[in-house]
């Protein structure tokens, strides 16, 4: 199943080398695999993202008195046989609404994060051996409570892949072999992030671009105007959401300023295709990060 790359971080730096931003997109891929482990009842995933010496405890909310009372302390065994229990039962669940993943804060062997599932709220603490992050500690809260979700969203946005530029004076050229071929891995490389809506402006090379990714996510390509960026309309609907947004040279990194309030991002290259921008807004803060994907 798709996670949603996964995870969280509190406070993060508005400027994050592509290293960080691998490390956050497999910190996230674990945080999601950690939650389908509970909700599908998949060892398999569990042991994919938690370590052998994990430590997880939690307060779960007496419905009467209301006051939280410490839960029964779980360690890497007790997590394996509860999950297997699970499906033993039939008490598995696709649940999508319910999940959310903040990457809080990454060091170089440590990192921080937030879940928030179908239980309640996790704050995670993890590290990384031999390249691959997993799960040490968990401590946790629950049940779910609706105003716990944060409404933050989180914008994916790219450029169209290579055009044809044989004829000039086509302003709708449609995309080469090798355009082709790059939408294609922008799928791939977005395998993990569930994205909630696609969004391209009206040409043949952007919506070209976008296809691949809104077919593997199961949505339809929305159309925006690049005249009329982040307006008012287009905040309220992908609030709270994840979104790809495919444009222009131009229009893209316009775009991300806009997302962020101030001027960051310069044009394009012409001969660059293969920028990928995150931006994350929430309540309290707006980040963003530029990633080089070839």
């Amino acid at each position: 199943m798709k996670s949603f790359l996964f995870a969280l971080f509190i406070a993060l730096s508005l400027n994050i080398s592509a290293q960080d931003t691998s490390d956050k997109s497999q910190i996230e891929a674990t945080l999601n695999s950690y939650i389908d482990a509970f909700y599908k009842g998949d060892t398999t995933k569990l042991k994919a993202a938690i370590k052998p010496r994990l430590n997880k405890f939690g307060y779960w909310q007496n419905e009467t008195s209301g006051d939280y009372e410490y839960y029964a302390h779980m360690d890497y065994e007790k997590a394996m046989a509860f999950v297997q229990k699970m499906k033993n039962e039939g008490k598995s669940r696709d649940e999508n609404k319910i999940r959310n993943v903040e990457v809080l804060d990454i060091e170089n062997h440590i990192a921080s994060a937030k879940v928030t599932a179908a239980w309640g709220i996790d704050y995670v603490l993890l590290s990384k051996d031999e390249g691959k992050w997993m799960i040490e500690q968990v401590i946790w809260e629950g049940p779910y409570q609706k105003n716990t979700l944060k409404e933050t969203t989180t914008y994916y946005l790219i450029r169209h892949a290579e055009k044809d530029q044989s004829d000039k004076t086509n302003r709708d050229p449609h995309l080469i072999e090798a355009g082709i071929k790059r939408a294609n891995q922008w799928a791939n490389v977005l395998k993990d992030v569930t994205f909630d809506m696609v969004y391209s402006s009206n040409y043949n090379r952007t919506k070209e671009t976008a296809a691949p990714t809104a077919k593997a996510n199961n949505v339809e390509v929305s159309f925006y105007d690049p005249r009329n960026l982040n307006s008012e309309k287009f905040q309220n609907t992908t609030k709270g959401k994840t979104v790809l947004v495919v444009g222009h040279s131009n229009t893209t990194p316009m775009f991300v300023n806009k997302l962020l309030g101030k001027k960051k991002y310069d044009m394009i290259a012409e001969d660059n295709n293969s920028n990928l921008y995150i931006v994350t807004v929430s309540k309290n803060s707006k980040t963003a990060t530029v990633l080089v994907v070839d």
